[in-house]
């Protein structure tokens, strides 16, 4: 299997990461976390203009084109620069959620995702979802919502929201909701890892229904995978990120006259979590390739795989950081606290290690 990039792949990954490298710098990513919004609109603007909400659409529908292989190099750029924008509703989850609407209703919402004016995002999950198996209790009655929602990202900022609820019969569907729509009600917060989240509360909220494209729990499935797969890029992008400052930081800090990097037990854990790195690399390229399989059963173990190996050299390579930098890299001031605590929220974004490990084990593994 071939996993070289491409000209136009790597021109994508280079142009991003030569953006993010000149707007993103640790500094200023401080300045757009205490942002009113949380993140700041000329950086999403930038995103919008560089074409990366075009690429998830075909060219008929006014995009680029891009497949999952695109938006894991996207991913991983965002993930090194521990973004806090939501690209990832707009990249991977709205795209997929778009398809259960008719032509008319994509065409309505992809031009504004393609240029930036909308900030879209997703709410789905419900107290209970989790960890008691609940399923989904929001309410759709006469084209209104009923119900409450958990842990959306960027609830109160977005300007579209898509709500996962049942109908009068009982059957999963998508609806649109606005930014200010009547009705709803937003309780936001800050997550550790600096990124803004929202319990939503609809009653009686006006809500249009995406109707006419693939039925909605094919649609769910869709941005499940996409999400998962691209999560896996960033946190590659992060673990990628960690190492380099940690290798940069031991080359520098001086114990016992001379730096703490010459020593040899420290030179063998940095080199482990490269090699971990390594294989979440391999693994991240894989599940880019494998989250659009038409086979369920084989793209959602694909991807398990995937996480599971995720979740391991994540771990590993977050706590070699920390370690390797000693107390400082507890401090809000020094960015490596940063990037373990996004890490850590990867970890458990679409589905935590033991939901994966039980998965597979249920299956019979990858080859079953």
């Amino acid at each position: 299997m071939n996993f070289e990039l491409n000209d136009e792949q790597r021109m994508l990954s280079e142009s991003l990461s030569r953006f993010l490298a000149d707007r993103y710098a640790f500094d200023k990513r401080q300045k757009f976390v205490a942002m009113p919004t949380g993140f700041d609109r000329a950086i999403w603007q930038g995103y919008a203009d560089m074409g990366l909400f075009a690429l998830p659409f075909s060219e008929e529908e006014g995009g680029i084109g891009g497949t999952a292989a695109e938006t894991m190099l996207v991913a991983e750029a965002m993930g090194s620069a521990i973004t806090v924008e939501p690209w990832l509703e707009a990249i991977a989850i709205a795209p997929a959620l778009l398809k259960a609407g008719s032509a008319e209703q994509q065409a309505g919402v992809i031009e504004g995702l393609i240029a930036g004016e909308i900030v879209p995002t997703w709410a789905h999950l419900e107290t209970g979802m989790i960890d008691r198996g609940e399923g989904i209790q929001t309410q759709e009655n006469g084209g209104k919502l009923s119900g409450t929602k958990t842990v959306v990202s960027y609830g109160e900022e977005a300007d579209l929201i898509f709500v996962t609820a049942l109908d009068a019969s009982g059957a999963t569907g998508l609806y649109m909701v606005r930014k200010g729509a009547g009705g709803m009600e937003a309780r936001s917060y800050r997550t550790q890892d600096e990124q803004r989240a929202s319990e939503l509360t609809f009653d009686g909220t006006p809500a249009e229904k995406l109707a006419g494209g693939i039925p909605a729990d094919v649609a769910i499935g869709m941005a499940e995978s996409k999400a998962l797969a691209a999560s896996i890029g960033e946190a590659l992008g992060a673990m990628e990120k960690a190492i380099d400052l940690t290798v940069a930081y031991i080359k520098e800090r001086e114990q016992f006259g001379r730096p703490i990097g010459t020593f040899q037990a420290l030179q063998h854990i940095a080199a482990q979590a490269v090699v971990e790195k390594e294989q979440v690399k391999s693994m991240a390229m894989y599940a880019a390739l494998m989250c659009e399989d038409e086979d369920v059963t084989t793209r959602d173990l694909a991807l398990s795989t995937a996480k599971v190996k995720m979740c391991d050299a994540s771990r590993y390579v977050g706590q070699m950081a920390i370690q390797l930098h000693g107390g400082v890299g507890m401090t809000m001031e020094y960015a490596i606290g940063h990037y373990f605590k996004r890490l850590t929220m990867l970890e458990i974004a679409w589905g935590d290690r033991d939901f994966h490990m039980d998965r597979l084990c249920e299956a019979g593994g990858l080859a079953a």
